[in-house]
């Protein structure tokens, strides 16, 4: 095989492997996707040193990784770095939404902090609008030999029993704040968690 031929080969092989990677970055915008790109090639080319072939090029991408651990550990560091910066509930909840398509742990976080802010929304506007309104905003049991709930603000007053009265008020803002604290230190704590397991390479 020609030296040429030889590069062409090992170049080939480069841009499959990047290419696998690439399809496992939809975590990051599309200007960090090619960043991450252009890095890990000069980062390949530069272990190879000027040896272009297939076997040089092989054995530089196998101290990577597989291309999903590479995509993963590579949309993991940014995420997390990007964190560090703004820790606001919205950023935190963003960044999980970005990393839950890379593992089982990441929907779960997902779920778990879109259950909690929703949960926290809801009983901070149940208090806030229970002074203006306070007919329609409470804990409300649908029926006597019910076990259905609902917690919120409501037209249908009628079909149901409202539980808390204006203890809703006091209530609903400590729950509703502590709730959507503990959901932020979540957040936190699992692209943290995420961030550690990528860098240790497990699945």
């Amino acid at each position: 095989m020609s030296p040429n031929t030889s590069r062409d080969a090992g170049q080939a092989h480069l841009d499959t492997y990047l290419h696998q990677i690439q399809r496992h970055l939809g975590g990051l915008p599309d200007a960090e996707a090619r960043e991450t790109i252009a890095e890990l090639r000069s980062h390949v080319l530069d272990k190879v040193a000027g040896d272009h072939s297939v076997r040089a090029i092989e054995a530089a991408i196998e101290e990577l990784g597989s291309p999903r651990e590479v995509a993963r550990l590579n949309v993991t560091e940014r995420v997390a770095a990007e964190l560090e910066t703004n820790r606001s509930p919205w950023r935190v909840l963003s960044a999980i939404g970005r990393l839950a398509s890379l593992s089982a742990y990441g929907v779960f976080a997902f779920l778990v902090s879109f259950s909690g802010y929703a949960f926290a929304a809801a009983c901070l506007i149940t208090a806030a609008v229970k002074p203006f309104n306070p007919r329609r905003a409470g804990l409300w049991r649908q029926s006597e030999d019910s076990y259905s709930w609902m917690l919120g603000v409501t037209d249908h007053t009628q079909t149901g029993r409202e539980l808390l009265g204006w203890w809703i008020v006091p209530i609903g803002l400590g729950l509703g704040l502590l709730l959507g604290w503990l959901t932020w230190r979540f957040g936190i704590f699992s692209v943290r968690r995420m961030r550690r397991t990528a860098r240790g390479g497990r699945a």
